[in-house]
């Protein structure tokens, strides 16, 4: 492989981020799009729309963003290499970046980088639509350890690539190479070294989810065609498997837990379903294949599913549905077919695919629309991030954008 080599740019940066909320992986510190007792947004965006304080631009892909001590993160594919950028996150300077070679991979649409990266301390982690895993040092860029999927763990390729994010807990890093002999891989994070691997599924799109079941610590996969959860205090074991097949194996949306029950949607006319894990064989409470999530995230917020649900020829909806029963507690019209959405305390921020960005509440029995912005042009699939009363959005040719929302 032709790996180029880091190139660090050394300057003296123009500010420092004050380390409050960072948003370190796909979807926040805690993998759910969820930020509490954050003091900086501002909610005025009515009569102060949020500004641009920065834009750059990343190269095509769906690559949401890592943010951490004052850097942002994100990956883009141009002139047939994907970059790994760092930047300033308050000034966008590039601090480094690092590039390898890597295939536009442009099926069904514009093509590019799919998964997120992943910081854990001094160290980031990413991953190509061809496997090709590194790890890196977060102030220099520099290359600490690095692995293939294929060659190194016999890892099967779907249709689009890899796309789920790496994710840390404790010394393990954990992955989907989807192989025969491990679906899932946990490696030592400071080495690479595979620690033991589980299952034999292949791998779907959507990023590791860690859950607690009957006192017992988990991860659940949403692969090609099941959800699976895997024991991770008997490494090896799975605690259930159920099967869901949708078509071209595209299961790319985050699945939530709740006491012994799991929510899982996709497209082509598959929906959603919460199904209890609970029994021998795990079996469908509630489902409505109407209800679809292509490539859009959701959140669970207390009792409720909210997500932007669309695509597949139907237009957006903002819907809150129950988690235990599955009515629907209201629907607002997005723009666009499909949206992404992050929740900052009790405020939710949508990004829709039109590049509009929407922010309200939910109120009980409605959406309290607060304000409408279209700040992108262009279609925008990967989810917002934001930290330090900063917005980070980008659409899929490549333009980033902070937006200061602050106080």
């Amino acid at each position: 492989m032709n790996f180029k080599y880091a190139i660090v740019i050394s300057a003296v940066l123009a500010s420092q981020v004050a380390i409050a909320n960072d948003w370190p992986r796909f979807l926040g510190p805690n993998g759910n799009g969820i930020i509490e007792n954050d003091s900086q947004l501002r909610l005025d965006w009515k009569a102060n729309p949020p500004k641009s304080k920065w834009t750059h631009q990343v190269g095509k892909g769906c690559s949401s963003f890592a943010i951490s001590e004052g850097k942002v993160l994100t990956l883009g594919n141009q002139d047939g290499q994907d970059t790994l950028w760092c930047l300033d996150a308050l000034s966008g300077e590039l601090i480094w970046k690092y590039s390898y070679d890597e295939l536009l991979a442009a099926k069904y649409y514009s093509g590019g980088t799919s998964s997120t990266p992943t910081i854990d301390g001094k160290r980031v982690y990413s991953v190509s639509k061809s496997g090709k895993l590194f790890c890196l040092d977060l102030d220099s860029g520099k290359i600490l350890w690095q692995k293939d999927y294929v060659r190194d763990f016999r890892g099967r390729k779907g249709g689009w690539g890899w796309a789920a994010s790496p994710v840390v807990s404790g010394d393990l890093l954990f992955i989907d190479p989807g192989a025969k002999d491990g679906a899932l891989a946990a490696l030592d994070k400071r080495t690479g070294t595979l620690a033991w691997n589980a299952g034999n599924d292949e791998p779907g799109y959507a990023t590791p989810v860690f859950f607690e079941h009957e006192g017992r610590k988990a991860i659940a996969l949403f692969h090609k065609k099941a959800l699976v959860g895997y024991d991770l205090e008997q490494p090896g074991d799975t605690l259930f498997r159920f099967s869901w097949r949708t078509s071209y194996g595209a299961n790319s949306s985050n699945p939530h837990y709740d006491n012994g029950k799991f929510y899982i949607s996709s497209g082509y006319g598959s929906g959603y379903a919460v199904i209890d894990i609970n029994r021998d064989e795990p079996e469908i409470l509630h489902r409505d294949r109407q209800l679809i999530l292509k490539v859009q995230t959701s959140l669970k917020i207390g009792d409720r599913i909210i997500a932007h649900y669309g695509g597949d020829g139907k237009p957006g909806e903002l819907t809150a549905l129950d988690f235990e029963t599955g009515d629907i507690l209201w629907k607002a019209k997005m723009p666009g077919d499909l949206g992404n959405l992050i929740a900052i305390d009790d405020n939710l921020i949508v990004l829709a695919d039109s590049g509009h960005i929407i922010l309200g509440k939910d109120a009980g029995n409605q959406f309290q629309e607060l304000s409408r912005h279209k700040v992108l042009s262009g279609t925008s699939w990967a989810p917002p991030a934001y930290a330090n009363g900063h917005l980070y959005i980008r659409n899929n040719l490549g333009k980033m954008v902070c937006l200061d929302v602050s106080k």
